[in-house]
């Protein structure tokens, strides 16, 4: 099977399991971005502030982009479908912290 797979390829099956599946995926990959950062700012190098999120965001695209690929390269239209809501959720929390960062916590920019 083909592993790159174009959005307008797939089936309402797919784009249904997509779309059931985001509230689920957008807080584990939450959780994960939080874990992740949390992590960093515990490390012997203690990033803090918009650089720990941004490490945690990092790892957390890394980790979400192989999660997605293995699912795309599967033939089930549903493991498609987690595999896109994966990658949104990821979208979601990224556009979210960013905004909370800069707008609520006051993150600035050095």
């Amino acid at each position: 099977m083909q592993l790159t797979v174009r959005l307008s390829d797939l089936d309402s099956r797919t784009w249904s399991t997509a779309t059931w599946a985001s509230p689920f995926t957008t807080q584990l990959v939450l959780a994960g971005l939080i874990a992740i950062s949390w992590l960093f700012g515990k490390a012997p190098a203690a990033l803090h502030g918009f650089a720990s999120f941004l490490a945690g965001a990092a790892t957390t695209f890394l980790l979400c982009l192989v999660a997605t690929v293995l699912l795309f390269s599967s033939s089930s239209s549903r493991a498609r479908g987690i595999g896109i809501s994966i990658l949104g959720s990821f979208a979601i929390v990224l556009i979210g912290g960013i905004v909370y960062g800069f707008w609520i916590i006051q993150w600035q920019a050095t």
